[in-house]
């Protein structure tokens, strides 16, 4: 039982890779929690990536950086 719900969580976190991003669970990314998840980012990626300038990554902004490559996959 524990392998089945184990895989489905690491199935979740790979089908939406903004939760993987998202430490406190608040369904968003913070630039504090792209920068732990990607350290060696470039400067000025969160904000190319934070498309509508809210401060934040939703899974629609982290699937765009996924898709272009920005983000691994």
């Amino acid at each position: 039982m524990l392998k089945k719900s184990l895989a489905a969580v690491i199935a979740v976190l790979f089908a939406f890779p903004a939760l993987a991003m998202d430490s406190d669970g608040d369904g968003l990314v913070s630039a504090a929690e792209f920068e732990a998840a990607m350290p060696d980012a470039p400067s000025g990626t969160f904000e190319q990536l934070d498309v509508d300038g809210d401060g934040a990554l939703n899974s629609a902004e982290v699937a765009a950086g996924r898709d272009a490559g920005i983000i691994p996959a």
